[in-house]
């Protein structure tokens, strides 16, 4: 969604080596006056240059009425009528619309004997300006969008060298910096080499797009100074908007003038489908105050004017950001001008870049790296950049950059390993597990330019001192396994890490603030549950622990002679549904203390129940459409394309198919969803047939090579005139409640009983989920609490401190509570208000008790559980003394059970299978296997899982150690989920 602008005051400061930092504006071109600019290409006496071409010198004319012309003012030569042209400023915006270009933005050095202002020639390669034509009028009636951005960077200037870039003395003197509009003041600064070459480049490609199907010819350029003529009228109508401020750095380089950052911890909930955060000052000298938090923003580096402040896909794609000409900028003298350290983008970005690729380029990115965390190994064929190449014709080359010798080849941060461990990468074969951390420091990145951009700074205390990152607090899944656990942890410190290492290499100064610290101790259901115990006890209760809790809760043996209360939350997210039952007692009135009494968690949710509604509602919808429109087998059709890969396929057909997927199935199956929200099932809920373009996304509708594909394909099997958007979708409510039972009800079901078997006194439901009434009507129908103690967190009345509240002070968005919780946590200990839980005593536990053989049903059978309680979380030296040995014949996954009964479903840990498949034939089966307990050793990287392969014999009794091999595995599907593949189920 475009960003929401600010009123800027007329001089605005920036920080120091803060980073790239953006400002947005707007203007409505109707409504400027008219610009226009007159120009002479004077010819030179000196004739032809080495290229053959008359030499000329651009003259900027003005109409002088006293010799009946226009004239050159530096001159008074009135110039041939003939040869003079005019630009107006909407000719002078057209080459450069939707281009980053350098903008001379200068020291102001003093005043001239009237007024003006005198600047310096510099700083020349600091700012840029990115101008965009909107589609229709935003909300406040602008045409355009611009986009200024400057890099912060400090650099000493040295005799002899180009100003190009602002200097610590600067920064001391709080010197400030000015717009120069002006063709004869900033003649200097276009007739730089590298500006000259940025110019004629972007003028050509201009004129290219203008004449796609044919070489530009010399006629094109009737004018050979034309590209400076635009430019010149380009700023004029920048300069006529009036809009641009003047800036000032900050001191934060001298003793006098250090101040003390205010720090900011970064809270993320990154989730298997969306992820979203917070931002939290905090002031020292002030009491802490939940409404000095704010929402991370994601700013769209390909298209600037665009921000996405909500919660947002988890979804990654490697692309390069690309703040302009970079070959030219180089020439300025500046080698790392507007650098982006990250090379992987996220969120809405990554969606709509993957909606761009042509599909053959290879491994681009991800739906969620948090779904591979388990999968460290490395890829065979690496992965590239997105998209095509600055020719717009080849795609671009593999993943390079600093971050190669910064990281190993599989993606391991080097600065973790031990020393002589690990080398820089020479390939990007990073493991998917390892794009988390990229993940990360994507997320890094923007968060730092985001608490220190202007409009942030100076609409909150202490708007002239620097921010920087003191905390990064993660949220985990309740039932998460302790070998993902490990693996989480690792790959967040070295994303902070690795994120610090690329700044220190773009560091002029060589200054860095310290790096934040990771804190990782928090699941996403006990999220809820601190947001829910904050805003009953200190907004409804007005802090009085014991009345909330004599009324709430109950006394209960064990738990001393004052009530106490136990919570169960479910969150139900894209990729897990997760429960968790803790009772919390009060100590002194004054104080929380919780015990964690159970936690669960199934990988059956949100994005299951999404596949579902695609694949009984949507695809027969479309297949209707197909047999209407002459297909005779549609059935067969979509089985061809959706499930599952094909011998005859090439790699740009599956892409397409995964696009398809991405850009109308996934859209449309939400749409079906959000009206189910919305309508529920009741008995006046009846069904409306809606055309399948209306459900679809209409920020990011799908490309029409995407809709060719399908349509191509129907055509083949016999369409005629086959329109995908037409196709009528029929919306029962009822159905699509019946579809979400049938994926999750028995799930919920079985928490169910475990909340009513614990006697639990309220049930929290969160996640986005949570919001479709059939999840309510499943907890009110099994009833494991009083109907009027079942809480959904959606619409839950928060109160004005919570950051995603709507404008009623409710919960909109019910995955926001585990973020939420997660800022409270690291608060809960002293920081807040009349508020006060131990929450150092919530540690996340391993919930595998009954480890075993899985069955394909995802069962673990009593027959083939091998251990009972391995108590993972105990490390007693190497070994640890438990061991199992199981006949194996063919790749097989094992897993785990918390409860003692064949019917809980289990969760896959490993994944048994033959080290060489090829030489199985040679084998004497079955191989005995026998698994033990290891040890697992924090320092070391290739020794993260529980379990490990302690010896292997063939049926003849030979040592067949090296045959088989154990690896950690919690996806069943190890090619990938399904919004990566793009392979569903055609009923």
């Amino acid at each position: 969604m475009l960003k929401r602008l600010t009123s800027f005051r007329r001089l605005v400061s920036l920080v120091p080596s803060s980073g790239l930092q953006f400002l947005d504006f707007g203007f409505d071109i109707d409504a400027l006056p008219k610009v226009s600019r007159a120009f002479w290409e004077e010819p030179l006496a000196a004739g032809a240059g080495s290229d053959g071409q008359q030499q000329v010198v651009l003259r900027t004319l003005v109409m002088d009425e006293a010799k009946g012309g226009l004239v050159d003012p530096r001159t008074g030569t009135l110039a041939p009528p003939d040869d003079v042209y005019e630009l107006n400023g909407r000719k002078g915006l057209e080459p450069f619309l939707g281009r980053w270009m350098p903008l001379p933005y200068c020291k102001v050095r003093g005043k001239t004997p009237d007024g003006a202002d005198l600047h310096d020639q510099g700083p020349s390669n600091w700012a840029r300006l990115c101008v965009v034509e909107l589609p229709a009028r935003d909300r406040e009636g602008m045409t355009h969008r611009v986009t200024l951005a400057f890099d912060t960077a400090l650099a000493k200037r040295l005799p002899g060298r180009p100003y190009v870039m602002p200097s610590p003395s600067d920064a001391e003197e709080q010197q400030e910096f000015a717009l120069v509009a002006e063709a004869e003041k900033n003649a200097w600064f276009m007739e730089e080499a590298w500006v000259d070459q940025w110019l004629d480049e972007s003028f050509r490609e201009f004129k290219q797009a203008q004449r796609p199907n044919r070489p530009l010819r010399d006629d094109d350029f009737p004018h050979a100074c034309e590209h400076w003529a635009r430019y010149i009228a380009y700023l004029a109508l920048i300069d006529e908007a009036d809009f641009l401020p003047r800036i000032r750095l900050i001191d934060t380089v001298s003793d006098a003038g250090r101040r003390v950052p205010v720090e900011v911890d970064l809270v993320l909930d990154i989730g298997n489908s969306r992820t979203c955060g917070i931002l939290l000052e905090s002031h020292a000298d002030d009491r802490m105050d939940l409404n000095d938090s704010y929402v991370l923003e994601l700013r769209d580096l390909g298209h600037p004017e665009q921000a996405y402040g909500k919660p947002f896909e988890s979804r990654v794609e490697f692309a390069r950001a690309s703040f302009g000409k970079e070959a030219a900028s180089r020439r300025s003298g500046r080698a790392n001008a507007f650098w982006w350290p990250s090379p992987l983008r996220v969120g809405p970005e990554a969606m709509r870049l993957a909606g761009d690729a042509l599909g053959n380029e290879g491994a681009t990115g991800l739906s969620s790296p948090k779904r591979y965390l388990w999968d460290t190994r490395p890829l065979v064929q690496g992965w590239r950049f997105n998209g095509l190449g600055p020719d717009g014709i080849t795609t671009e080359p593999p993943v390079s950059g600093p971050v190669m010798g910064l990281m190993t080849e599989d993606g391991d941060v080097l600065r973790q390993l031990p020393p002589g461990k690990g080398q820089p990468a020479v390939r990007a074969k990073f493991s998917r597990s390892a794009i988390y951390s990229l993940l990360l420091v994507e997320i890094l990145f923007q968060a730092m330019a985001m608490i220190n951009a202007p409009e942030i700074r100076l609409a909150r205390k202490h708007g002239d001192v620097p921010r920087r990152l003191r905390r990064i607090v993660l949220t985990m899944p309740p039932a998460l396994p302790v070998a993902e656990q490990r693996l989480m942890r690792r790959r967040a410190e070295g994303a902070v890490k690795l994120a610090w290492d690329l700044m220190a290499q773009a560091a002029v100064d060589g200054t860095l603030p310290p790096e934040p610290s990771v804190v990782l101790n928090l699941d996403e259901a006990s999220g809820t549950q601190l947001v829910y115990l904050y805003t009953e006890i200190t907004q409804k209760f007005r802090g009085d622990y014991g009345a909330f809790f004599g009324l709430k809760g109950r006394v209960r043996e064990g738990y001393g002679a004052e009530p106490s209360l136990r919570i169960a939350s479910i969150d139900i997210g894209g990729g897990t549904t997760d429960l968790i039952v803790t009772t919390y007692t009060v100590e002194g009135q004054r104080a929380i203390n919780p015990a964690q009494n159970f936690r669960e968690g199934f990988k059956l949710a949100g994005d299951d129940i999404l596949a579902a509604v695609i694949e009984r509602h949507i695809l027969p919808a479309i297949a209707k459409g197909l047999a209407a429109a002459g297909v005779g087998d549609p059935a067969a059709m979509l089985k061809k394309l959706f499930s599952g890969n094909r011998g005859s396929e090439t790699e740009v057909e599956r892409h397409l198919r995964r696009q398809f997927v991405a850009q109308v199935l996934e859209p449309a199956g939400l749409a079906l969803l959000h009206a189910y929200e919305q309508g529920g099932s009741g008995p006046h809920a009846g069904a409306e047939t809606r055309r399948l373009d209306s459900l679809m996304d209409r920020a990011l509708p799908p490309t029409l090579r995407v809709l060719r594909f399908f349509e191509t394909e129907a055509v083949d099997h016999g369409a005629s005139g086959f329109d995908t958007g037409a196709v009528e979708v029929t919306i029962d409510l009822a159905q699509i409640e019946a579809t979400t039972l049938a994926v999750i009800g028995q799930t919920l079901a079985d928490l169910a009983e475990v909340i009513h078997a614990y006697d639990c006194d309220i049930l929290l439901l969160s996640g986005r989920p949570s919001r479709l009434p059939a999840i309510v009507k499943v907890m009110l129908a099994k009833l494991p609490v009083m109907p009027d103690r079942i809480l959904p967190m959606h619409q839950y009345a928060v109160g004005s401190w919570y950051p995603f509240r709507d404008v009623n002070a409710r919960i909109e968005d019910p995955k926001t509570a585990a973020a939420v919780g997660a800022m409270l946590c690291g608060l809960a200990e002293g920081h807040l208000e009349a508020f006060l839980m131990r929450t150092s005593r919530l540690v996340m536990k391993s919930t595998a008790r009954f480890f075993g053989q899985m069955e394909i049903s995802g069962q673990v059978l009593r027959r083939n559980v091998f251990l009972a309680d391995p108590t993972l979380d105990a490390r007693t030296g190497e070994g640890g003394g438990e061991s199992f040995t199981l006949d194996f014949y063919a790749p097989v996954f094992v897993g785990f059970r918390q409860l003692d009964l064949e019917r809980w479903p289990a969760t896959p840990l490993y994944f048994l299978e033959f080290a060489n498949p090829s030489a199985t034939a040679g084998l004497a089966l079955p191989l005995k296997v026998t698994i033990e307990r290891a040890e697992v050793d924090s320092d070391h990287m290739d020794r993260w899982e529980d379990f490990r392969i302690a010896d292997v014999e063939d049926a003849e009794g030979n040592s067949r150690r090296g045959a088989v091999t154990l690896r950690l595995q919690t996806l069943k599907a190890a090619q990938g989920y399904w919004r990566d593949t793009g392979v569903l189920g055609v009923m």
